[in-house]
C-alpha cells in the first residue's frame, strides 16, 4: 500500500490557473524524494468555493476508507493546504472536517497567509506550518520515517509537547535549475487536447530586493537576492504552454525588467506569438525602478499586442508613508516622463495606488490622486489589506493601526486597515468610499473624460466630487437597496458592484446627479463648469448599456471626436470645446451591462466605440436615435 498523499489549492475570483506552486512541490518529491516510489501524492485544484463541498463527498467516498487504512497501517496519510488570503476561511474549515473524519491524517500547510504560525497551530486543526521555500523541506518531510526526525527537517513549525517547536530557517535555493518545472507533473490539455486552463501563473525568478513594510515579499519570505531560472528551461516551458492552447502567460516574478535577462525573455515570448499566436497576452509585476530596460520591454511587448498593463506602483505620494513603508527611495522614479512617454505610444500604462498605509490621511491622498489623474490614463486603487507577516503587520500596536475583518473572508487574517496613527476612522471609512467612487465613475467608464479634464484643468478637485456624487447616488437609489446601510461606507464599499449596476439601469438619473454634482462643484471653486458639462455630455454617450449590441447616433454642438482624441492623449482640448459646426458620431455599444459585465472594473471594455464622424443636418435633428444590428 502507498502512502496518501493530496495537495489542495484554490483560484482567486479574479484568476483561474493550473496549480504550479503544489505542483513544484511534487515534481521536486518525484525527483528527489527517496520514497516517493511509495507515495502516491494527488493534486486537488479547486476553481471556487464551491468545488470544495462536491471533492469532500467525493473524498469520502472514494479515499476515506484508503486514508484510515493508511493510518491503521502506520502509513500516516498527508492533506496538504496551499493557503492565501482568498481561501483561508474555507481552507480551515475543510482542515476541521477532515480531522473530525480522520483524527490520524497529518494536515499540513504553506503559502503567505500561514507564515504566522503562531496564530494557527493549536488554534486551528493544522499539524504542521511550512515556512518560508517549500521544495526541498516538502521532500524531506514526506521522507521522514516518523514524527521524531521532524526536527531535522528545517523551515517547519509544529506543536511539541504544546508548544510551538519552529526549526532552524531554510536555506533559499539560489541555483533555481536544481528545481523541476510544474509542468512535468501538471496535465495541462484533455483527453481531446484541448486546453484545461485559460492562463498559467508561472516563475522566472525568485526574490525581491526591496523591503516593502505592507508586502509579504518585503519579509524576506523569498529572499532578498534575486535569482533566475536558465533561459532555456523557460523557453522549453513556455514552447510546452502554447503547444497547450493557453492563450495567457502571468509572471509570478516581483520585479519583472530589473535582471538584464528579462529582456531576452521577454524576446522569447515575442517570437513564440510571431510563430504560434500564443500566448495573447503576458502579464507581470513589473521592476518598482523603471528604467529604460524596463520600459524598452514594456514597448516590446506592447508593439506586438502582449501587453494587457504596464503598471507603476507608485502606492502613495506622501513622504511620511513613503519613509514608513521602506519606500524613499522609490518615491519619484521619474514617473511623470515615463507616463508621458508611454501614452504617447499608446502603451496601457497604469499607477497604482493604495490608501491606508501608516503615515498617509485622506487629504493628502486625494491631492495625489488628483496630481496622478492629470498624468496617468489609468490608475488602480487598493485599499491596504494587513497581512500577517509584514512589517506593518507586527508592528500593527505602535502604530496605532486599526483594521476589520476583509469581508468575504471569514477566518482569514487579512484586515482592511480603517485607522492608523495619521488618520483616524472617519478619514479611513471616507477613504474606502473615494476607492468605490472611483471605481464606479472612472473604471465603470461613467464619466472618465470628464474626469481627465478636470484633473488637467486642476481648476475643481476631482477627489471631493467624486465622493459628493457617491453619495448622492446612494442616497436617491436606497430603495434599491432595502437592507444596505448606505450610512456604512464600508458597507457601500462591498456593494459597490451592485450599486453600480442599478445605477446603469436608471442613466439618465445617474447623469442628472452628475451634472448638479459638477455644477455646484465648479460654481463652490467660482469656476466656469460649462467645458466639464460638454465633455460629461460624450461620456454620457460612450457609457455602457444594457442588451444587445446596439448603434446609435449622437448630436453633440462642438468638435466632440477632437475632444475624445485630445483627452485620450492627455491633452486638454483647446478650442475643439468651443462652440461650433453641430457634429453627430456612430457609436457602436457592445451591451452587456448585468449580463456580461458585472462588476465596474469591467466598464471600460463595455464601453461604446466611435465608429463615424460627420458634420450635423440643420438644427433640430433628433439627440439620439437608435439602430439595431442584425
Amino acid at each position: 500500500m502507498q502512502r496518501p498523499v493530496w495537495l489542495l489549492s484554490m483560484d482567486s475570483d479574479q484568476f483561474h490557473a493550473p496549480p504550479t506552486t503544489t505542483a513544484s512541490l511534487t515534481a521536486y518529491f518525484q525527483r528527489h524524494g527517496h520514497s516517493s516510489q511509495n507515495t502516491s501524492v494527488e493534486l486537488v485544484h479547486f476553481q471556487d468555493t464551491d468545488d470544495i463541498g462536491a471533492w469532500l463527498e467525493e473524498w469520502q467516498a472514494r479515499d476515506l476508507q484508503r486514508a484510515r487504512l493508511a493510518v491503521e497501517h502506520g502509513l500516516q496519510p498527508v492533506l496538504g493546504f496551499s493557503f492565501y488570503t482568498w481561501n483561508a476561511a474555507e481552507f480551515l474549515e475543510l482542515a476541521a472536517a477532515l480531522k473530525t473524519l480522520v483524527p490520524g491524517l497529518l494536515l499540513i500547510a504553506g503559502g503567505p497567509h500561514v507564515q504566522q504560525a503562531e496564530d494557527y497551530l493549536g488554534v486551528e486543526a493544522l499539524d504542521v506550518i511550512f515556512l518560508g521555500e517549500a521544495e526541498i523541506s516538502f521532500q524531506e518531510f514526506l521522507d521522514c520515517s516518523g514524527r521524531a526526525e521532524w526536527s531535522g527537517v528545517n523551515g517547519l513549525a509544529y506543536l511539541e509537547d504544546g508548544e510551538i517547536l519552529t526549526t532552524p530557517p531554510r536555506a533559499r535555493v539560489t541555483d533555481l535549475n536544481t528545481l523541476p518545472s510544474p509542468l512535468d507533473v501538471l496535465e495541462l490539455t484533455d483527453s481531446d487536447g484541448e486546453p484545461l486552463y485559460e492562463a498559467i501563473a508561472y516563475e522566472t525568478s525568485r526574490g525581491c530586493p526591496f523591503q516593502c513594510a505592507f508586502c509579504e515579499w518585503g519579509t524576506g519570505a523569498i529572499g532578498s537576492r534575486m535569482h533566475q531560472w536558465p533561459v532555456t528551461r523557460i523557453r522549453r516551458d513556455w514552447e510546452r504552454i502554447a503547444a497547450a492552447g493557453i492563450k495567457d502567460i502571468w509572471l509570478a516574478d516581483s520585479n519583472f525588467g530589473a535582471l538584464k535577462q528579462d529582456m531576452d525573455k521577454a524576446r522569447i515570448i515575442v517570437d513564440l506569438k510571431q510563430r504560434t499566436g500564443l500566448p495573447r497576452s503576458f502579464a507581470t509585476s513589473w521592476s518598482k525602478k523603471h528604467s529604460r530596460r524596463v520600459q524598452e520591454i514594456a514597448l516590446l511587448l506592447h508593439e506586438n499586442s502582449l501587453l494587457p498593463h504596464y503598471q507603476l506602483a507608485l502606492q502613495t505620494l506622501t513622504p511620511e508613508a513613503l519613509r514608513l513603508s521602506n519606500r524613499q527611495n522609490m518615491s519619484s522614479n521619474e514617473y511623470q516622463p515615463i507616463a508621458k512617454h508611454m501614452s504617447e505610444r499608446g502603451v496601457p500604462i497604469a499607477a497604482e495606488l493604495i490608501w491606508g498605509l501608516p503615515g498617509d490621511n485622506l487629504p493628502d491622498f486625494e491631492r495625489n490622486l488628483d496630481q496622478l489623474l492629470a498624468e496617468f490614463p489609468n490608475i488602480n486603487i487598493f485599499g491596504y489589506t494587513l497581512l500577517p507577516g509584514t512589517e506593518f503587520y507586527r508592528r500593527r500596536k505602535e502604530y496605532r493601526i486599526e483594521a476589520i475583518p476583509v469581508a468575504g473572508y471569514g477566518k482569514a487574517k487579512g484586515e482592511y486597515v480603517v485607522g492608523c496613527h495619521s488618520f483616524d476612522r472617519d478619514q479611513g471609512e471616507e477613504g474606502y468610499f473615494l476607492i468605490s467612487a472611483h471605481i464606479l465613475l472612472v473604471h465603470g467608464h461613467v464619466m472618465p473624460l470628464t474626469t481627465r479634464l478636470m484633473a488637467l484643468n486642476r481648476e475643481v478637485p476631482v477627489s471631493p466630487l467624486f465622493r459628493d456624487i457617491l453619495r448622492q447616488l446612494t442616497q436617491r437609489m436606497r430603495g434599491n437597496f432595502p437592507q444596505l446601510d448606505i450610512a456604512d461606507r464600508m458597507a457601500v464599499y462591498e456593494a459597490r458592484d451592485s450599486i453600480y449596476l442599478a445605477a446603469l439601469g436608471q442613466r439618465e438619473q445617474l447623469y442628472r446627479i452628475i451634472e448638479q454634482a459638477l455644477v455646484a462643484h465648479y460654481t463652490a471653486h467660482d469656476a466656469d463648469p460649462s467645458a466639464a458639462l460638454k465633455v460629461l455630455q460624450l461620456d454620457q454617450a460612450l457609457c455602457p448599456r444594457e442588451g444587445d449590441e446596439q448603434r446609435c447616433e449622437k448630436l453633440f454642438q462642438f468638435d466632440a471626436s477632437a475632444v475624445h482624441g485630445a483627452l485620450a492623449a492627455m491633452e486638454l482640448p483647446g478650442e475643439a470645446l468651443a462652440d461650433g459646426a453641430a457634429q453627430i458620431l456612430e457609436i457602436q455599444h457592445p451591451g452587456g451591462v448585468g449580463e456580461i459585465l458585472k462588476v465596474a472594473d469591467g466598464g471600460s471594455w463595455a464601453a461604446g466605440n466611435i465608429l463615424t464622424q460627420a458634420a450635423a443636418s440643420p438644427p433640430g435633428a433628433s439627440e439620439l436615435a437608435y439602430v439595431a444590428i442584425a
